[in-house]
C-alpha cells in the first residue's frame, strides 16, 4: 500500500497570476477604455471592448477563487491519496466537504500529464480527475504516483 500527502502548502499556489490578470481585466478597460483598429478601420468599438474584458475577467476571477477554495478545504480536511493493489482512493472536494472517491486501476480509459500546468488528467468512464502537482509534497512522490498509471 502506498500512500501520498496531498494536502496543498499554500491555497494561493499558482493563483497569483491568474487573480493579477483577472484584476487587469476588468479595472484596465474601466479606467481607459480603448478599441480595436487595423489600420483606419475601426473593428470594436471602446465600449464593447470594456465589456468583452469585464466579463472575461469576472469568469477568470470567478474560476480562480473556485480554485482557491477547493484547496482551502483540502489544507482545513487533509487530504491524502492511497494505491492499495488496484484500488486508487482520492479526495475530491464536493459540495464544500472533501470526499474520497475510489476506482480501479483497470477502469482508467487514458491518462494525459500537462507539462505546462503540472497536473496529472486520469479519465474514468464515468468522469475524471485532475491531480496537481503542487499538492504533492515533492516531485518525486508525484513521479511515484505517475508511475503507478504506467504498468
Amino acid at each position: 500500500m502506498q500512500k501520498f500527502n496531498y494536502t496543498p502548502s499554500n491555497p494561493f499556489s499558482g493563483s497569483v497570476s491568474s487573480l493579477a490578470i483577472g484584476a487587469g481585466m476588468v479595472v484596465v478597460p474601466l479606467v481607459y477604455p480603448f478599441g480595436i483598429r487595423i489600420g483606419r478601420m475601426r473593428i470594436l468599438g471602446p465600449t464593447a471592448v470594456t465589456i468583452i474584458f469585464v466579463i472575461g475577467g469576472l469568469a477568470l476571477l470567478a474560476f480562480t477563487v473556485r480554485e482557491i477554495m477547493q484547496a482551502r478545504k483540502l489544507i482545513a480536511q487533509g487530504g491524502e491519496i492511497t494505491v492499495e493493489g488496484g484500488k486508487v482512493t482520492i479526495p475530491v472536494v464536493r459540495k464544500k466537504e472533501v470526499v474520497n472517491e475510489s476506482f480501479l486501476l483497470s477502469e482508467v480509459e487514458y491518462t494525459k500529464f500537462d507539462e505546462e500546468e503540472n497536473e496529472f488528467k486520469i479519465s474514468l468512464p464515468a468522469d475524471h480527475h485532475v491531480i496537481r502537482g503542487a499538492f504533492f509534497e515533492n516531485a518525486e512522490a508525484f513521479d511515484a504516483f505517475k508511475s503507478i498509471f504506467d504498468k
